[in-house]
């Protein structure tokens, strides 16, 4: 697939583009059942090789909500198909400049559980992936849901990117880091989509979620890629996914 001059200008100028049709409904649908075993089987105390967050203080029924899990294109072949997209791949590497080669960096599942999601603060992907130059890497993130402004999409500063990478200050008793500046921030927009939809993101363009207020779950699969011409990662090469 190849992306439209408007699109390449809007990614351009906003540092994320929605870019829907990518993935067939069968492959959404196959994510969310294994979503689903994955769950039980994580709820149920039972052996797991994908590792998994829960959501802070919160139980459902006396059992724990599960907040996220981590890197399972690793261990499930339904989510290593999703990642290599063909379409996907063609998008990311457009974004990302060409270049030798594309593969994952990593890889995350956000739950986002009806009535108790919690809030993912506003950062930029960088922060946390170091990835040198930013341009060479990417994030997709994938609507398993509709993502809608009840459940918690995604919202953007548009052309945040151009700022740089900012510092990053970490938040206490959190996993998060988020923007520690001396100036004021435009406002966030929001951005909500249709379940297959995806969002290409530069790794510098600020973004964040609300907190899941609806009875309705806000699940979301993001695929974080790296460009074989980056210069440096916090994870070195031969830990990631080869796929292009």
């Amino acid at each position: 697939m190849q992306l439209t001059p408007e699109q390449v200008s809007s990614y351009a100028v906003n540092g994320y583009l929605v870019v829907d049709g990518l993935i067939a409904p069968g492959q959404i649908a196959a994510l969310k059942s294994r979503l689903d075993a994955m769950e039980e089987s994580a709820l149920a105390a039972r052996e797991t090789a994908v590792t998994y967050q829960v959501e802070k203080g919160v139980a459902v029924a006396a059992k724990p909500s599960l907040r996220k899990f981590d890197e399972p294109a690793r261990n499930d072949p339904a989510f290593l198909a999703v990642v290599s997209t063909p379409a996907i791949l063609d998008v990311v590497t457009e974004l990302t400049g060409g270049g030798p080669g594309i593969m994952m960096y990593s890889d995350q599942v956000f739950m986002k559980p009806a009535f108790c999601g919690s809030e993912k603060p506003l950062h930029q992907d960088n922060s946390y992936f170091k990835v040198t130059p930013n341009t060479a890497g990417i994030t997709c993130w994938i609507a398993l849901d509709d993502a809608t402004l009840e459940n918690g999409c995604l919202h953007y500063i548009p052309g945040s990117h151009k700022l740089g990478l900012v510092k990053h200050r970490e938040l206490k008793d959190t996993p998060h880091l988020t923007p520690d500046v001396d100036f004021a921030l435009p406002e966030q927009v929001a951005v909500p989509v249709p379940a297959g939809a995806c969002i290409f993101h530069h790794l510098l363009a600020m973004h964040s979620s609300k907190t899941n207020a609806s009875a309705f779950p806000r699940r979301a699969y993001a695929v974080h890629y790296a460009n074989r011409s980056a210069e440096h990662s916090v994870r070195p090469w031969e830990q990631m996914i080869p796929l292009r």
